[in-house]
């Protein structure tokens, strides 16, 4: 664990010295996370808040849409250690990596908990404060204690799967097909942006074997009073099963890149 926690604070000191370098493009940035919450008022006003309000016990679609956008933040973190990774592939210095004594493992996720620090702070901050000025009152500690521990948990589950990626991309070399189908079903089969009640049953069956759909939909139920899509207690029994399987999945695969870079390399040659 001290090690992880070392190469995180590595990783997320070199990341804030990288966006910091260009100030107006930073404050920028900042600020049009601000504009992107005040921009999902348009889309609110689209939504029949009667069917909302009918089919998860709230018709506030503005904050069930923001906490939906928070957590796309987390899925990009989460899958942060492969595009790190993919550019020490094309440059040349993934076999100084492999070479190094740190754990592939913990070095993976050092960079995604890096990168779920920075949009905590410069993403998701923002897009929280816009979500709590038009949720009409602050819920409850309790209830921000559970939302918490919702989000770690669904973010340790996706950098579970995070590292399986990276994985895949150092034995295959390209991805981006494989990359382009797993971020489609994130953002559709999750309820990301449109509560899985109304998706068709075949896609309920698969949204439930994705940590995602449990993390945003704890997190809505949490703060905004929503019914949720499973008993509460099953889906945080989920969470925390997914979390276990894909961490072992994460680990049998790092272990066997590890063996297989001992015979051929991760050259992209």
């Amino acid at each position: 664990m001290n090690g992880l926690l070392a190469l995180a604070f590595m990783s997320t000191w070199r990341r804030v010295k990288e966006i910091t370098r260009y100030k107006v493009n930073f404050v920028l940035g900042v600020v049009m996370n601000f504009v992107w919450g005040l921009g999902f008022t348009i889309f609110a006003t689209v939504v029949d808040p009667g069917k909302l309000q009918s089919t998860i016990g709230s018709s506030n679609y503005l904050v069930f849409s923001l906490i939906g956008l928070a957590f796309l933040a987390y899925q990009g973190a989460s899958n942060f250690g492969a595009w790190e990774i993919h550019d020490e592939l094309t440059r040349g210095q993934i076999e100084y990596t492999f070479a190094s004594p740190v754990s592939r493992y913990l070095y993976i996720l050092s960079s995604s908990l890096s990168e779920a620090i920075i949009s905590t702070i410069f993403m998701l901050m923002p897009l929280f404060t816009i979500a709590m000025l038009f949720a009409g009152s602050l819920p409850p500690l309790t209830a921000i204690a559970l939302t918490f521990i919702s989000v770690a948990l669904t973010f340790l589950a996706l950098c579970q799967i995070g590292v399986i990626i990276t994985s895949a991309l150092l034995l295959l070399k390209n991805i981006s097909a494989l990359m382009s189908i797993f971020n489609f079903l994130l953002q559709i089969a999750t309820g990301m942006l449109v509560p899985v009640q109304f998706l068709p049953e075949p896609i309920k069956a698969l949204a439930f074997a994705i940590p995602m759909t449990h993390g945003i939909d704890l997190a809505r139920h949490f703060i905004l009073g929503t019914s949720t899509i499973w008993p509460v207690e099953v889906e945080l029994g989920g969470l925390v099963a997914l979390l276990a399987v894909f961490g072992l999945l994460a680990k049998f695969a790092t272990s066997y890149l590890e063996r297989r870079a001992k015979v051929e390399g991760l050259s992209m040659a």
